[in-house]
């Protein structure tokens, strides 16, 4: 039985409970007993089904195990397993995720807008999860569509351009339907203004049988997005919602839950920390630091646990609330690399009298689920996955092939992202450990290239003659298929590298009005949301033809509009100096012509045409790439130059080590 309640916060903007009743009887005035329970969590697993779309070979975490051992991590069906052995282990217990549930997938959960990522987290058995940013990719009537109406109803995705053709990208399962979520979407601080509600339920009550299967504790979950979600999201995604303040929403939904006579209040939010520690599971809790660190300052001693999620890391933290109380605080990793379980136990009052977590890896014996499974050294144990999980994952991954397996192209050589520099995962830099976005990249200038050639010739009403691409929005490198150079590249391979199915628009902007955009690649806030060894911001690729120079001796972080690191002089279209007040035709994607990433100078554009999807053009743009004899071969990462602190030019494809940050 599920009965909705509302409560109201303290801003006067309306929330809501959700309350779920956990086997045994209602009745009575008070719990018999108070079993332990054992919250399951995960967080960001961002659309990744086989072993291989995670990308997450790492080093092995365990004690004892010798330094530089190598595992293969993560697989949904391996991270099922994982999750049927924590939950089988305990009687009571849930599964809960800290959002990123879908958005910026690989290609099999992408191609079918995330179908294939709920259908498969459904039979994994999510029953709560807060929303994140990527939740928002397509926009609050795509999530709604996601979070499913529960009446089993079939919501296939809307017919639009080449998607949304039943059976192909959309309602794949058999009877050729989708009827959404089964789990319960939570945000506490995400309201549509023009109700005054939250757009999900700020939180989720469960109640939990006694040893003898009557009343026992009840655990009541919060869940949310970080405030600054419009940021780093397609503003035109998150039109019309408000993202409140992360620990007033917090305290207000956990002071209601707690007057509800809840017993324990956990908190999944999509915000989070790092730490310095080199091995997964680390319970010690090195260096924390992080955005999520303010957010825990605040909170009331109602809060008794927070699962958190988006940075893209492991810990088990004790870290001190607004009275100086001690909070547990986890994050499992992300790509199915890793599960949380967190044990509550409760003294013969009800109150919460121990918390133990603790994060254990999603080790897989293969690198895929067909593949011979490798000799791991002693200390480390593979998983067997879920058969049906299994089964579930290739069948999607099956579904897809058809498109995705088809030859776009071929290259020369690998075309590459930045690799991070030394130092960016125990400092908890770049991307996760993954990507510098801080430099310039050849991936990232093909893509550019490529977005500007779909906006050209003369059926373009007024052509493009630059376009810029943000670094967040290339993902992976691009690499033949066979191993061999010149060698054929597939359509997935290539959606990986851009992966957000985002439109493309050609703008009027003035060359002054350019300049304002390239200083934001420094100014703050982005000086802080992305930074590296010797280097801050999130760098822009420019199409081929525009160049410039930025100094290095210039000061990062200053206020938008007092940026002075382009050098004005040096910007340049096709040799011919960009002239302040002259108009120039810009192509760029409808995520930063909103404003996206932190850019706002774009939103000055005018005169917008729209064209195709980004994924499109690429593959136009290697129609002229498609045989051995006539492979791309990737162009040096040399359109944007950086200055040292002696004025002299940063060689080309690296800047660290190299001036100032």
């Amino acid at each position: 039985m599920k009965i909705l309640k509302p409560i109201l916060l303290a801003s006067a903007l309306a929330a809501s409970i959700l309350l779920s009743a956990c086997g045994g009887s209602s009745s009575g005035n008070g719990p018999v007993g108070y079993q332990s329970v054992r919250i399951v969590a995960f967080n960001d697993v961002h659309g990744n089904l086989d072993p291989l779309d995670s990308k997450s070979t790492s080093v092995v975490p365990l004690s004892g195990v010798p330094a530089g051992v190598t595992v293969n991590t993560g697989g949904i069906a391996y991270m099922g397993a994982v999750v049927n052995n924590l939950r089988s282990a305990v009687p009571n217990s849930v599964v809960v995720a800290a959002g990123d549930n879908i958005g910026a997938s690989p290609y099999t959960s992408n191609i079918a807008h995330d179908e294939p990522t709920v259908d498969i987290l459904n039979q994994i058995g999510l029953e709560v999860s807060s929303v994140g940013n990527h939740e928002f990719d397509k926009g609050l009537t795509e999530l709604k569509r996601i979070q499913g109406n529960g009446s089993g109803i079939s919501t296939c995705y809307p017919a639009s351009g080449n998607f949304g053709v039943v059976g192909v990208d959309t309602c794949l399962m058999a009877g050729k339907t989708f009827s959404g979520a089964t789990w319960k979407y939570l945000a506490a601080n995400v309201v549509n203004t023009a109700t005054g509600q939250t757009i999900f339920p700020a939180a989720y009550v469960k109640k939990f049988p006694d040893a003898n299967g009557v009343n026992g504790p009840t655990v009541g979950f919060i869940g949310l997005t970080f405030k600054d979600t419009p940021s780093e999201v397609n503003p035109t995604g998150v039109a019309g919602l408000t993202f409140g303040d992360e620990a007033t929403a917090i305290n207000n939904a956990a002071a209601t839950l707690k007057s509800q006579g809840v017993n324990a209040v956990v908190v999944l939010i999509h915000q989070g920390g790092f730490t310095t520690s080199t091995v997964y599971g680390d319970t010690t809790c090195p260096g924390f630091n992080g955005d999520i660190l303010p957010i825990l300052a605040n909170l009331s001693d109602n809060v008794d646990v927070v699962v958190s999620g988006h940075t893209h890391t492991d810990y088990i933290c004790k870290k001190p609330v607004k009275s100086g109380k001690l909070v547990t605080v986890t994050q499992s990793g992300f790509y199915t690399k890793g599960v949380t379980a967190i044990d509550l136990s409760f003294d013969n009052t009800g109150a919460v009298s121990a918390v133990n977590g603790f994060n254990t890896p999603v080790i897989n014996p293969a690198t895929s689920y067909s593949a011979t499974a490798p000799a791991y050294p002693n200390g480390i144990t593979a998983v067997t996955p879920v058969a049906s999980l299994v089964t579930a994952a290739s069948n999607y991954k099956s579904l897809s092939a058809t498109a995705g397996s088809a030859v776009v192209g071929y290259l020369t050589a690998q075309v590459n992202i930045q690799a991070p520099p030394p130092g960016c995962t125990t400092n908890n830099t770049c991307d996760s450990g993954s990507r510098n976005k801080t430099v310039e990249t050849p991936m990232g200038d093909l893509s550019a290239d490529s977005q500007l050639a779909a906006m050209q010739g003369a059926a373009v009403d007024k052509p493009g003659q630059i376009s810029f691409i943000q670094s967040g929005g290339v993902r992976t490198n691009l690499a033949s298929s066979n191993g061999a150079y010149p060698g054929p590249f597939t359509y997935s391979a290539l959606f990986n590298t851009n992966p957000f199915h985002d439109t493309l628009v050609a703008v009027d902007m003035t060359g002054s009005q350019i300049k304002t955009v390239l200083e934001q690649q420094w100014e703050a806030p982005n000086n802080t949301a992305f930074y590296a060894p010797n280097g801050v911001g999130e760098i822009l690729m420019p199409s081929a033809g525009f160049t410039y120079t930025w100094d290095s001796r210039q000061p990062a972080g200053q206020p938008r509009g007092q940026g002075n690191r382009v050098v004005a002089s040096s910007m340049m279209l096709n040799g011919v100096p960009i002239v302040p007040t002259q108009v120039y035709r810009v192509v760029i994607s409808t995520f930063l012509a909103a404003g996206g990433d932190n850019f706002p100078g774009f939103t000055a554009g005018t005169n917008p045409v729209q064209g195709g999807f980004d994924i499109d053009a690429l593959v136009k743009y290697f129609a002229s790439y498609n045989t051995s004899g006539t492979a791309y071969s990737p162009l040096p990462a040399n359109r944007v130059t950086k200055l040292d602190q002696n004025g002299n030019a940063c060689a080309t494809g690296t800047w660290n080590g190299c001036g100032n940050p």
